[in-house]
């Protein structure tokens, strides 16, 4: 079993060998808002999913959580099982009629139904909490890292380096650091590998230069026990 101390030092080794200008973000999800720990403060303002992954990896908020209530993005929020998939979200008429992402209406739903989440069905988490990794107060269902391409290859090829493999990506270009980054985690666990989305680079600010590694903890501890040993040029 994965402890909190071995989240904290996975990625402490990962943010120091690879010199990390953002901190990698742990993520997890509670059933009744009474079990969030007293050390998270509950956010006030509505921001998004993504914002308030991208507010904890720049050192602007640590150590806080939601509810739905505070989850702006009911899309990314509905992703990451806080509530219901929300219309035109369901539909796709959101990215075919809003943004023009899709050709046709039936494009659009068939990659919504494919979009990964982390409870199938109605929302059924009351609370998500977000904090810096290397800090990690619990041990979360999922750790979201942002990084460059060439420190992403890194991070896999650590996760690959004691028993081989392949790492099968799975991206659709929407809801990317909730779909891709906590839903999939959550629900099938390992490493995902995902290029982030309108809505992340837009109003959270992820780096266009950047990309987003998500693990769950002992993917996560698999990483930083390998990560001094492989070849970093």
């Amino acid at each position: 079993m994965t402890r909190r101390e071995d989240v904290r030092e996975a990625a402490s080794a990962v943010v120091d060998t690879l010199d990390l200008e953002l901190d990698p973000v742990a993520i997890k999800l509670y059933l009744s808002e009474d079990e969030v720990p007293d050390a998270y403060e509950r956010v006030e303002e509505k921001l998004r999913h993504c914002e308030l992954v991208m507010q904890v990896a720049k050192g602007e908020l640590d150590r806080v959580y939601t509810t739905p209530d505070e989850q702006l993005c009911k899309g990314g929020a509905a992703a990451i099982g806080l509530c219901d998939i929300p219309e035109p979200v369901r539909t796709g008429r959101f990215y075919h009629e809003e943004l023009g992402q899709h050709a046709t209406l039936s494009a659009a739903k068939r990659t919504v139904e494919r979009v990964p989440k982390a409870y199938d069905g109605e929302g059924v988490y009351e609370a998500v909490s977000y904090e810096r990794a290397v800090e990690a107060e619990t041990v979360p269902d999922s750790v979201l890292i942002v990084c460059e391409p060439k420190q992403a290859m890194h991070i896999v090829q650590a996760y690959l380096y004691q028993e081989g493999g392949r790492v099968e990506a799975g991206f659709s270009g929407i809801q990317s650091l909730c779909g891709d980054a906590v839903g999939a985690i959550v629900k099938r666990g390992g490493i995902n590998v995902t290029l982030g989305c309108n809505g992340s680079r837009t109003y959270a600010g992820v780096p266009d230069e950047c990309v987003v590694v998500a693990l769950d903890p002992a993917a996560l501890k698999r990483v930083g026990e390998s990560i001094t040993e492989i070849p970093i040029p």
